[in-house]
């Protein structure tokens, strides 16, 4: 397909150590943000793995209205860490399936197992479905990946009727229907009323503008109509949700400002606001002058290199020879 849906085959592992040694001023490092979210991601599994259900109820109602320092939520990283990699045997799934059944078995009241159930479902069927496009997928995996979507909406349904409310229930909910293709009203349905209970959650609008390529439930021109007036919602992040999405996206493309219609004024906006509101994610400022670069717009990718002082992200460009190759370019006279 080119780029997956979120979350489906989540891995993880550690950015590759690279080989090209840096030139004077510059040196290859980890984002200690990126770092902080590994370290959560990586107790997280620890728990889940040795079903520690009173400590995983803990940590998701700690966290359910936090943000990292690089502004993602706490609580999608709490869910991506349970994830079964798209790589693992049917075994490995089933096991997740015994811990999952376990965990509401002993919570029964709980949202947060049944969200991560429903989710479980979501990559289940993502499994069975396969990478390819639609005309290659078998009938046995479309069949799988028909009655593990409705399981995943069963538990979704589940969830809904407890007392406990989650922000993550809108993103599973967005997942299951990329793969049931409700009609637009009840998808966007889903948005508004994610959005109603948490305005500033921008995952929603990144997998809704996700569906609404053409490859998927949309026409072209369609998911960036979408992002630029999902911007201008009063609530919501502003420019920064623009940008959230075109880089939610941008895997799909080879050269997302040539190959679509977003607009690279509206991310040079949101970019500013996201170096100034997240002044200490490295990562952010990399994928900026990653994005000017990609825009061909030299003024704004030397703000970003000179915010990053020589501190490249290595996993935020494809790698080293990319990041040179733009710094040098930006050190060209115009």
């Amino acid at each position: 397909m080119g780029c997956m849906p979120a979350g489906y085959g989540a891995q993880m592992l550690e950015p590759r150590v690279e080989a090209v040694s840096p030139p004077a001023g510059i040196r290859y490092v980890k984002d200690p943000i990126d770092v902080e979210i590994q370290t959560f991601r990586g107790d997280v599994r620890q728990l889940y793995n040795t079903s520690q259900f009173d400590e995983l109820e803990k940590i998701a109602a700690k966290v359910r209205g936090d943000r990292f320092g690089n502004g993602s939520w706490k609580i999608v990283r709490f869910y991506d860490s349970l994830e079964c990699r798209s790589t693992e045997p049917e075994s490995m799934w089933r096991l997740h399936d015994r811990i999952h059944r376990d965990w509401i078995a002993k919570k029964p009241d709980s949202i947060t197992a049944r969200l991560a159930y429903a989710d479980y479902f979501v990559s289940y069927a993502w499994y069975a479905r396969g990478e390819g496009f639609a005309e290659s997928v078998t009938a046995r995996g479309r069949r799988l990946f028909g009655e593990r979507l409705a399981l995943a909406h069963k538990v979704l349904d589940e969830a809904r009727k407890l007392k406990g409310k989650d922000p993550y229930y809108g993103m599973v909910a967005l997942s299951v229907a990329l793969g049931e293709g409700p009609s637009k009203a009840e998808y966007d349905a889903i948005v508004d009323e994610a959005h109603a209970a948490e305005p500033k959650f921008w995952g929603y609008f990144a997998r809704r503008a996700f569906s609404l390529m053409p490859r998927w439930h949309g026409k072209p021109g369609e998911w960036e109509a979408f992002a630029m007036n999902s911007a201008d919602l009063p609530d919501g992040l502003g420019a920064e949700l623009y940008v959230r999405i075109v880089l939610h996206l941008m895997d799909c493309y080879g050269d997302i400002f040539v190959e679509s219609d977003a607009s690279w004024p509206k991310t040079r906006e949101g970019l500013n606001l996201m170096m100034e509101r997240y002044p200490d994610s490295l990562e952010i400022a990399n994928k900026a002058a990653m994005l000017a670069v990609m825009a061909k717009d030299r003024d704004m990718a030397r703000k970003a290199f000179a915010r990053m002082n020589g501190a490249c992200v290595t996993q935020a460009w494809s790698g080293p020879e990319h990041f040179l190759g733009a710094l040098k370019w930006t050190q060209k006279s115009e």
